[in-house]
């Protein structure tokens, strides 16, 4: 069964690959991605090479000065501190490295697990629509929905402490696979009467095999759209969470860049320490929008008509 859903992923990407390379804004998105995958990746390297006081978390450079303008160890870019470095002379090019690392860490793991949930319970929901089992899992996404997101992980936070970057992706997950459910549901119930199906059936397949080997393979492009969309979110809402205070204070993020600078009041005073993780969030989520929106020319043949 896997095997055949592979082969189906495989086929899709040969047929849909030409129409996303046509994709200006998909291109963008790919080589902005590419970039921070790059920097990603670079970050330990970086950190190897130039030693332990490089650091994101606990490195400092000892023999900075205080700088007379910000009254910290705070200092703008330097050939040895290409982004400069923060209040205790920790180098901010490498935690702005280690934010790119974490923020593809949290954005794909959080969407692949919500796109995974959100699939199966939308195929099980789509396919037996009109029954309890539809039910149960469309009251569950509608309770969901109301909950107020942020608000409940202040809540959680402020009463289990800072949350661990582990207990932040399993909550975010729980709370974000319901809008997949709900596009794959309707993509589902439009499939299950369709004439492969109905020949599937009388053929005597079963309803797992009709599911995950006729059905799936048709509601993956949409899967993976709706994970593309998933990525910026979660990025964004992780340092929202953090710059708030309430995120992981052993993991250095762009939020906790951006809420240890506002913390020690240099926003204004140090500039260089602000502004690249803000720019990095922008820029990411703004790349995982595009490449969201290439794919939606993909999977919704009415904007490709339109061009």
């Amino acid at each position: 069964m896997i095997k055949d859903l592979i082969s189906e992923f495989k086929e899709l990407l040969k047929e849909n690959w030409p129409r996303f390379k046509a994709s200006k804004f998909g291109s963008i998105g790919v080589i902005i991605l590419f970039m921070f995958l790059f920097l990603a990746i670079f970050g330990p390297i970086y950190v190897g090479i130039m030693g332990p006081s490089y650091s994101p978390v606990s490195g400092m450079d000892l023999s900075l000065e205080i700088n007379p303008e910000t009254n910290s160890y705070a200092w703008p870019p330097s050939w040895d501190h290409p982004m400069g470095t923060d209040s205790k002379g920790s180098d901010v090019f490498s935690q702005f490295l280690n934010g790119s690392y974490l923020a593809f860490v949290i954005g794909i793991s959080i969407a692949i697990g919500a796109a995974i949930f959100g699939t199966i319970f939308g195929l099980i929901s789509g396919y037996w629509g009109g029954t309890w089992k539809d039910s149960l899992i469309m009251r569950t996404v509608d309770v969901l929905f109301c909950i107020p997101f942020l608000p409940l992980l202040i809540v959680i936070s402020a009463v289990i402490g800072a949350l661990k970057l582990s207990v932040f992706i399993v909550i975010m997950i729980f709370f974000s696979w319901m809008g997949v459910c709900r596009v794959i549901r309707a993509q589902t119930l439009s499939l299950r009467t369709r004439p492969y199906v109905d020949s599937a059936r009388v053929t005597g397949a079963s309803n797992f095999r009709i599911i995950f080997r006729h059905i799936a393979p048709n509601v993956i492009p949409l899967s993976f759209f709706e994970l593309s969309m998933i990525v910026g979110g979660a990025i964004i809402m992780e340092s929202s969470l953090s710059f708030l205070g309430f995120g992981d204070p052993t993991q250095m993020s762009w939020g906790m860049m951006m809420n240890f600078c506002r913390a020690q009041s240099h926003m204004f005073k140090a500039l260089w320490w602000f502004l690249p993780p803000g720019l990095g969030i922008t820029l990411i989520a703004t790349a995982f929008y595009l490449i969201g929106r290439s794919l939606d020319e993909i999977v919704n043949p009415r904007l490709r008509e339109r061009k």
